[in-house]
């Protein structure tokens, strides 16, 4: 469009000046000759102010021929963006994974910290084994001290004495959920049978041939009183 213009103009300018030599080579050849100057002055004055206007008049601005900006943008397509596309993860699927719950390791009522029934503890290792100080009945009724020995193994009891100079030898079982102890004793020349029963965690009372006394006290000297009992059948 702005070429269009400027070439219209240049052919307008061609035609006025066409025009006006046409114009001057009518006249008379005398005048024109005697005022060659002036009207030579005369036509240069109009086709050089034509001239300087068209010179000194500026041309509007050429607009670019470059695509503006709006039009000639290259957009990314979809398929430059696709590679910048985030993946939609749901983050409760990777960071809480389905399976995982807490029930797994939540405290069963069976994980208490304190048992629902705490049983009383039975005479075992600890309460039979260790030195006793005992009394024994003989058959004549009195009470010789001295001492037992006690070992145990399991539920097996194993006991020794010298009493009256006589080695013996206790061996029996403690009764299961009970705090007595029942077995057989021996020595070189003879053998019988023996019962005891805890009274108290230091003491136990008790007899032999289920007749005689036999009792003892690992916490002091002191024979328990009493220190026969029998075992009830």
């Amino acid at each position: 469009m702005i070429k269009s213009d400027l070439m219209n103009r240049k052919i307008l300018l061609v035609m006025v000046l066409f025009f006006l030599l046409t114009g001057c080579g009518q006249q008379r050849q005398p005048d024109v000759e005697h005022f060659q100057g002036e009207v030579i002055a005369t036509l240069q004055k109009p086709i050089s102010q034509a001239v300087t206007d068209l010179v000194t008049d500026p041309p509007p601005p050429r607009e670019e021929t470059q695509p503006s900006p709006e039009t000639s943008q290259t957009i990314p397509t979809n398929t430059s963006m696709s590679a910048f596309t985030p993946t939609v993860v749901d983050p409760l699927a990777t960071s809480y994974p389905i399976g995982t719950e807490p029930t797994s390791v939540a405290p069963t009522p069976t994980a208490m910290a304190y048992p629902y029934q705490t049983p009383n503890p039975t005479p075992g290792v600890t309460e039979w084994q260790g030195v006793w100080n005992i009394w024994y009945q003989n058959t004549r009724g009195g009470y010789t001290p001295s001492e037992l020995t006690v070992q145990v193994s399991g539920t097996s009891v194993t006991g020794l004495a010298k009493i009256d100079g006589i080695d013996f030898i206790f061996t029996g079982d403690i009764v299961a959920q009970t705090s007595q102890v029942e077995g057989e004793w021996e020595t070189a020349s003879d053998d019988g049978i023996f019962w005891w029963r805890m009274n108290s965690p230091d003491t136990f009372v008790g007899s032999r041939e289920s007749r005689f006394g036999f009792c003892g006290n690992r916490a002091t000297t002191v024979q328990p009183n009493p220190c026969r009992e029998v075992p009830q059948d």
